[in-house]
């Protein structure tokens, strides 16, 4: 197997037809029988990759994409809109973070792993979005299913069917209810994912604002948590980062070894 196949394996369990800005093969590779798989690639991954014997390394976060990768944060308005979110009130919210998110790329040193995997002559890629489309699949159908069985059902109740999935059970960090109280009913609810990183304050308010009782992030940043805790309105569940992406990637790493690849991960959550 080649690396265009690895990729495409990835992109066919969503159904996404072409390469997201935020996934890319760095250094292209044929005859793959073994691969390492991280979350986070660097170089002494690569080096520990080469030692090892592998044939290929794949990384779930991109490490060379900062020009483009922040346009995958647009994916927040499809989420947004697809929950009944007017589009103008999906844009408006999606825009700040995006701007941020656009000239923060241009800090980070986009060519350090990229070029030291082809120096290493270690074919080199990652997947992000469809990964993480996967996982925003499972979590919000897991959260469908117990919502249509039990309309009633709790914050408490959400955090407990995601802390039953398989990957939960080996995570550290526990799903957790960090807006609102736990016995609430959860009503309506958005598992926001897939769209680079989290919403942060304003796709979050954006929802609350619009219907949305309950909002799923895999994590947040504190000064966006404090922001919606003085608007004393919504509820927030957020699941861990680790555990968030690993939703979306124990299924790829399933998919790839039904193909008869060799699969070690770098992560005991996602073994």
């Amino acid at each position: 197997m080649d690396t265009t196949q690895l990729m495409q394996i990835a992109l066919d369990l969503v159904g996404f037809e072409t390469i997201p800005d935020d996934s890319a093969i760095y250094v292209p590779g044929e005859n793959i029988r073994r691969v390492l798989f991280g979350l986070d690639i660097g170089v002494a991954e690569l080096l520990m990759a080469g030692n090892l014997g592998y044939d290929a390394v794949i990384a779930h976060h991109p490490v060379g994409l900062p020009h483009r990768a922040w346009r995958v944060f647009e994916r927040h308005v499809a989420l947004l809109t697809g929950a009944g979110i007017p589009e103008s009130v999906a844009r408006a919210a999606v825009a700040p973070k995006m701007a941020t998110l656009r000239l923060n790329g241009s800090v980070t040193n986009y060519e350090q792993v990229p070029l030291a995997a082809r120096r290493l002559g270690m074919p080199f890629m990652n997947v992000h979005a469809p990964l993480d489309e996967l996982g925003r699949r499972v979590m919000q159908s897991t959260v469908d299913v117990l919502l249509l069985s039990a309309p009633d059902a709790t914050l408490r109740d959400v955090t407990a069917v995601l802390g039953m999935l398989p990957a939960a059970q080996r995570a550290a960090v526990p799903v957790e209810v960090l807006l609102g109280d736990p016995d609430a009913r959860a009503g309506k609810v958005l598992v926001c994912h897939g769209a680079y990183t989290n919403g942060g304050d304003a796709v979050a308010r954006a929802c609350f604002e619009h219907g949305i009782d309950t909002v799923i992030y895999i994590h947040i940043a504190p000064g966006d948590l404090a922001s919606l805790q003085r608007d004393q309105r919504g509820q927030l569940i957020v699941t861990g980062h680790i555990l968030g992406d690993a939703f979306g990637i124990s299924p790829y790493i399933s998919a790839l070894r039904a193909q008869g690849i060799e699969v070690d991960v770098l992560s005991d959550i996602l073994a």
